[in-house]
């Protein structure tokens, strides 16, 4: 199994944060890898899409929305493996509007370190970038 996850604090606008996470058209802008991306329908649990990654194109279904609790997770499937991000965000207590959030990916299955190895490393790298894109655009400036 591979897990890769990255943390970020800052005083973000949780609605912005969910939008840039839930809006496929607005991923090319986040992250510099993602050519393309589009969702099949709503956000909903279940929902299928499409992500061109790095030259490479894969589905993904949304496997966790819960606007409540801010948490989106997504999952593709690769042979042998399945991928997994998810998108959390919590307020830090007794901070303001000071926020915690973190982009995870675990990737399982018997080909997992081997997945790990192909792109699992890549799309950890560029989690700091895309984050912190997310920040600038979410940012309440304080």
């Amino acid at each position: 199994m591979g897990v890769h996850e990255h943390t970020v604090r800052a005083s973000v606008d949780p609605k912005v944060v969910w939008e840039r996470w839930t809006n496929t058209d607005l991923w090319p802008s986040d992250d510099p890898a993602v050519a393309k991306a589009k969702l099949n329908g709503p956000v909903a649990k279940g929902a299928l899409g499409m992500v061109r990654w790095n030259g490479r194109k894969a589905t993904f279904r949304i496997v966790e929305v819960d606007r409540q609790k801010m948490r989106f997770g997504i999952e593709a499937k690769a042979l042998l493996a399945t991928l997994r991000v998810d998108h959390l965000l919590d307020r830090v207590e007794g901070e303001g509007e000071l926020r915690e959030f973190t982009h995870r990916l675990t990737i399982t299955g018997p080909l997992a370190r081997l997945w790990d190895r192909l792109v699992g490393r890549r799309i950890a790298d560029g989690m700091p970038t895309v984050m912190g894109n997310i920040v600038r655009v979410a940012s309440l400036g304080e």
